[in-house]
């Protein structure tokens, strides 16, 4: 060995090590674009899943404060009626309404009831809704107590 020579990596060498750590490294970045899709899709779902979970919480609030709950299956609507307030929810093909506030949540009316027996359209104590198309085989389901005023109120009472 000369006097002078350092022990060094050779170019070829280099080169092989540079191009290790460029497809350690493409590969990381990969990886790393994968995992935030995930956490994207995981934070969508989660929030989908909320938004769903405060809307059925707030239906069941409106419907139960109210005196009398009338569906309307032409505009597929729903105006729940007391002594203070008016609340109408309005389900439209690609989002719900409640009074003035829209909810991007596409929800579908399955069934309307009243004394228990499915009805089209009219007054009703329970209502059956559908999300599917937010969470699969998701559905609402809320019903009220019906008070004697209700009854009497009616044309031909009992």
């Amino acid at each position: 060995m000369a006097a002078g020579k350092l022990k060094s990596f050779t170019l070829s060498e280099l080169i092989v090590v540079m191009i290790i750590t460029a497809i350690v490294v493409g590969m990381a970045f990969s990886v790393l674009r994968i995992v935030q899709k995930q956490i994207h899709k995981i934070q969508s779902n989660f929030e989908r899943t909320s938004t769903l979970t405060l809307f059925e919480q707030k239906l069941w609030q409106d419907f139960n404060e109210t005196h009398d709950a009338v569906y309307y299956n032409d505009t597929q609507s729903l105006v729940l009626i007391s002594e203070l307030d008016t609340i109408a929810y309005s389900f439209q093909e690609k989002y719900t309404m409640r009074n003035l506030d829209t909810i991007h949540l596409v929800i579908n009316p399955n069934k309307v009831f009243f004394k228990g027996k499915e009805v089209s359209t009219g007054i009703v104590d329970a209502i059956s809704l559908d999300a599917k198309t937010e969470i699969p085989d998701y559905e609402i389901f809320v019903s009220k107590k019906n008070d004697i005023t209700l009854f009497m109120n009616q044309d031909n009472g009992f």
